[in-house]
């Protein structure tokens, strides 16, 4: 791609700014130019497929079938429900992990099983399948086990489970298969589909819900695609998997479910959400999806779980006010807690003011619950791999996450090891190991980051330099009800599919002020049009009469359309 590049914004960060004939138009496509430009940059270049980008409700799912073993699982379920057999279903305590929990639950009870959610604690028994909880599970009467979001490299429990427990295994789940695979009755996974496939980047929540609809189907004689779309569609935004093939079609129906779900909790959820705007991606990840996480950071998911599934408007009332305080709970550990890993990092600097490739920070003063929250933030405000950890009965317990580019799970492959355990996603993993390994662990991570940067690999180059993609240059009196409209046409946006993000030179600005806490963001009064800068603050007594600005399209509380200021020059 030609791009130009300007690097004297007020982050620091440098500007690549498309240009415009790098991405020609859609020859044929009924839409402006701006828009086939734009859709060729998320690669999509044909008319049809620009077609059924623009209207994701022409979406037909795909064939299930490519996910592995799904005949043999939905047999074995129905098989359940002639012999009257209970079945556990073994979740996580993520959002993916409980909203997958709760589709399968309901699911199995509507064919008349008696299903049985487990969601493990975090501390108690940590993620994953553990052979204590499996085989309380047994002894309480469970004949199939079906995990959801786990199980997928627990080779040694799933033996345990099969020939201790006399359990039959059907696992769910998204995340990365080892060298080998379980002998489970069936595994059901995307990293089975063919890349590109359109269901290969399911979250468990996804995989949940076509198995939830087929089970209804076989079993039930019900074909109601819309039920339990509300939940698959936090599951793929929350789980932060692409935006592509079946996840957008799940997205797009999934928000418009969510506003009209019957749902006690979660009517009670978006009722306490800010402003009355449409309910997007946005909502989702910012507002329903910490309430939901924070059970499993701070206490027990399962209080996120029965409010999901909870029936009775005052009982969920009740589970979604938990869950609220529990999340404030968590915002001020979060504080707490990135201003000892920032000091930590300070320490780390060299002589030259440059932080490791791959950051580590952590104590036992850091709850065990939010460390991933504080890996994420470190590596977005410094473009590079970072994790944290905390102290659980000994070990350090780690949470990873990545800048595009750089592979966690190649750094934890490289360092088996030195690991008790460890999995997950390249740009978001976990580990545990013995303390004294920590030091060894950040020369080997940081040795697999090096390896990349001398590679030549392009992700991780512009991951480290903190590179800002910018679509198009455009002047803002371009920006009309009708772009708009298109813009948001490309809507959900998210992993995969970002927002467009345009910058505009020479704005004129009518106000710059302060807003928030501490002042610490940035409101504009731009010629016709409001923008919000968030942790902008700072360059607010910069702001002359002009500005160049990066911006992005969202609505605002009220629901009218507003600019995101990403970065700016004055």
């Amino acid at each position: 791609m030609v791009v130009r590049e300007r690097s004297d914004g007020w982050l620091g960060r440098t500007w690549r700014i498309a240009e415009p004939h790098d991405s020609p138009p859609i020859e044929g496509l009924d839409a402006p130019s701006f828009v086939g430009r734009l859709l060729r940059q998320r690669g999509v270049d044909t008319v049809p497929a620009a077609q059924e980008f623009l209207n994701p409700e022409w979406y037909q799912p795909a064939d299930p079938t490519v996910l592995g073993d799904w005949s043999a699982a939905i047999d074995r379920v129905e098989l359940a429900a002639r012999r009257s057999e209970p079945v556990a279903i073994y979740g996580d305590y993520d959002v993916d992990g409980i909203t997958g929990t709760a589709i399968l639950t309901e699911a199995l009870r509507n064919t008349g099983i008696d299903a049985r959610p487990f969601i493990p604690h975090r501390e108690r028994e940590g993620y994953g399948l553990q052979d204590e909880a499996v085989g309380r599970l047994a002894a309480d009467g469970a004949r199939v086990l079906i995990t959801a979001d786990c199980g997928i490299t627990a080779l040694t429990e799933i033996a345990a489970a099969r020939e201790e427990h006399g359990l039959d295994v059907i696992v769910l789940d998204h995340h990365e298969p080892a060298d080998s695979l379980p002998e489970a009755t069936a595994i059901v996974t995307p990293k089975r589909a063919p890349s590109g496939h359109p269901l290969s980047e399911l979250s468990t929540g996804g995989l949940a819900y076509r198995f939830a609809q087929a089970l209804a189907q076989r079993v039930a004689s019900e074909d109601d695609r819309t039920r339990w779309l509300d939940l698959a569609a936090m599951s793929t935004v929350a789980d932060v998997v692409p935006l592509r093939g079946e996840n957008r079609w799940i997205v797009h129906q999934g928000l418009r479910a969510l506003e009209s779900t019957e749902r006690p909790g979660l009517r009670a959820l978006l009722k306490g959400r800010r402003g009355n705007g449409p309910i997007d991606t946005e909502t989702i990840g910012f507002q329903l999806a910490p309430k939901i996480n924070a059970a499993g950071r701070l206490d027990d998911a399962s209080l996120a779980l029965e409010m999901l599934m909870e029936r009775q408007p005052e009982t969920a009332r009740e589970l979604v006010g938990r869950l609220e305080r529990l999340n404030d709970q968590r915002r001020q550990l979060t504080d707490e807690a990135m201003l000892s890993a920032e000091r930590q990092i300070r320490q780390q600097l060299d002589a030259s003011g440059q932080a490791p490739l791959v950051l580590f920070a952590g104590g036992e003063e850091i709850h065990h619950g939010i460390v991933g929250i504080v890996a994420g933030r470190l590596a977005d405000q410094w473009s590079r791999p970072a994790f944290v950890w905390s102290l659980v009965d000994g070990e350090a317990r780690s949470s990873g996450r990545s800048a595009a580019g750089f592979d966690l799970v190649r750094m934890l492959d490289a360092s088996r090891d030195l690991l008790i355990r460890g999995g997950g996603h390249a740009m978001a993993a976990g580990f545990s190991a013995e303390p004294s390994q920590l030091g060894a662990l950040m020369s080997r991570f940081n040795e697999v980051a090096q390896s990349q940067l001398d590679a030549g690999e392009a992700g991780a180059w512009a991951a480290l330099e903190g590179r800002m993609e910018i679509d198009a240059q455009v002047p803002l009196s371009a920006l009309t009800r009708q772009t708009v409209a298109w813009i948001e046409r490309l809507a959900p946006f998210g992993e995969g599919n970002p927002a467009p993000t345009f910058v505009s030179n020479g704005v004129g600005v009518r106000q710059a002020k302060t807003v928030g806490a501490d002042g610490a963001h940035l409101r504009l009064d731009l010629d016709g049009w409001s923008a919000i800068g968030w942790r902008l603050g700072g360059a607010a007594a910069a702001v002359g009469s002009q500005v160049d600005i990066v911006w992005r399209l969202r609505r605002g509380l009220q629901g009218r359309p507003e600019l995101e200021i990403v970065d700016l020059a004055v």
